[in-house]
């Protein structure tokens, strides 16, 4: 089967330089987005000493780009001259790239992208770009071959799923991927040697309600089975009742044999164990029950991202 993805961009790491008058740094806006639109980067200019700014860096935009392992297009909107500015100076600009400018590749699979400031080499964001799989069916997929990339503040984690154990559990797991449900969300719930919980809509800047308490507007019929609760299962959260889990997940950091068989485990990580260990080291304090979990700076999922293997004809 054929397809022509749209393509989203992720920002995994900004670099600053410092000249002897003035620092550079470019960031991207965002941690995600669609590559079929504009691509924004955040220049900083903080000018140390008196200096003559190329005005480029004031009005226009040079950038180079790597896409994965070859060189990519040229972004070159430049501007001539300088600009005398004194010390104390600090100017931030948005730059827009056009998308269709970065002539982004389709592919299933993750590709490392890199912008760089024209002959300023530490000046660089470096991104990555995945597929997204709106415009292709849940039941193309073969679920024991796809995989979701949890991109965090702390690093990522892969997904790998058991659609032979759960594969309600699965299905649900990945059409909220898809519909890009857990982007923004955060990991509200973090203990040590037991498990990090997330995906409560709850917890996206802006939202109302207890975190921990939102789900997608439905629940999924339970699906125990016999995985073992052990350091990297992906399992389901719920309430009292065995069909109540809806969107929020755990990922386990220890073993967790008293919840084998009472709750519904679907998946297992692939890769990001540090990541996992990362998050389970984060800071946390008191919640109103009286459970050290809650983390005292956010542990932010940026994105779930699906990467889609379809199923053979």
């Amino acid at each position: 089967m054929n397809f022509a993805p749209h393509l989203f961009v992720a920002a995994a790491f900004a670099a600053a330089v410092s000249c002897q008058d003035y620092e550079l740094r470019l960031e991207p806006k965002d941690r995600v987005v669609s590559a079929g639109a504009d691509v924004k980067l955040t220049l900083t200019i903080d000018v140390k000493k008196d200096a003559a700014v190329p005005t480029v860096l004031l009005s226009g935009m040079t950038l180079e780009t790597k896409i994965g392992d070859k060189a990519g297009p040229r972004i070159d909107d430049g501007a001539s001259g300088s600009v005398n500015l004194t010390a104390g100076t600090k100017v931030q600009r948005l730059l827009t790239v056009p998308g269709s400018r970065l002539a982004l590749p389709v592919s299933a699979e993750l590709i490392d992208v890199t912008l760089t400031w024209k002959d300023t080499p530490s000046a660089t964001a470096m991104l990555k770009v995945a597929p997204d799989t709106s415009s292709i069916a849940l039941e193309d997929l073969d679920l024991g071959k796809t995989k979701v990339l949890l991109i965090t503040n702390y690093g990522q984690m892969a997904v790998r799923f058991f659609p032979d154990k759960a594969p309600g559990h699965v299905k649900n797991f990945i059409k909220l991927a898809k519909e890009h449900f857990y982007d923004g969300t955060k990991f509200h719930r973090v203990i040590k040697g037991f498990m990090l919980q997330g995906g409560c809509p709850n917890t996206k800047d802006g939202a109302k309600g207890m975190p921990g308490a939102g789900d997608p507007g439905y629940t999924v019929k339970a699906e125990f089975n016999d995985t073992r609760h052990e350091r990297g299962i992906l399992s389901m959260a719920r309430s009292g009742h065995p069909d109540s889990a809806g969107s929020q997940f755990f990922v386990l950091h220890g073993t967790a044999p008293h919840l084998d068989n009472q709750y519904s485990a679907f998946g297992i990580l692939e890769s990001g164990f540090d990541t996992l260990d990362k998050i389970a080291d984060a800071r946390v304090r008191m919640t109103e029950s009286g459970e050290p979990s809650a983390p005292v700076e956010p542990v932010h999922l940026y994105s779930a991202i699906v990467l889609p293997v379809l199923k053979s004809k």
